[in-house]
């Protein structure tokens, strides 16, 4: 059963919007340094800068010290973007990218029944492979803004975003 999903990150990156001071539950999330975005798709189209969204945030977590263990792995209805090991836990990465002039930031992009059905594909991805059972699991969310011309991505990455309660 999948219960409530809190919304501390959103709650936060609201307030930061408005000017107003959030708590600081979570002191490694925040924006970080610029990621080195290649060009080695053709960012053209949505296709292609989710592909290009999804190797850069992958790079980047790699350079953290973040061990990537699957890429788009399908259980059921869903997929998660990115499976990664830091130490001995389990990390569900979803990459939301958006070019900088959009509405909606990628952070704000993820909705509460993509939450849902995040946890849900962790739920039955773990069903599926018995050895990532015993590990402690973490659900990370990467916003990537793809600015425009030659000026590089703005990645931003919070740890422990939502939990499955």
């Amino acid at each position: 059963m999948v219960a409530a999903l809190p919304l501390r990150p959103w709650l936060n990156k609201l307030l930061s919007v408005l000017g107003l001071d959030a708590p600081s539950a979570n002191k490694d999330a925040g924006v970080l340094p610029k990621a080195a975005h290649s060009n080695k798709t053709n960012s053209n189209t949505t296709l292609a800068r989710g592909h290009q969204a999804e190797t850069d945030a992958a790079d980047y977590l790699m350079g953290q010290g973040l061990q990537l263990l699957d890429r788009n792995m399908r259980a059921g209805r869903g997929e998660i973007d990115l499976i990664m090991l830091q130490g001995k836990t389990l990390v569900f990465v979803e990459v939301r990218a958006r070019k900088v002039h959009a509405h909606v930031s990628a952070i704000e992009s993820i909705s509460r029944s993509k939450r849902r059905k995040i946890i849900e594909t962790a739920e039955r991805l773990l069903n599926e492979k018995p050895e990532w059972r015993t590990r402690a699991c973490r659900f990370d969310v990467i916003g990537i803004q793809f600015a425009d011309g030659n000026q590089p991505a703005e990645l931003e990455w919070i740890q422990d975003a939502f939990q499955a309660e």
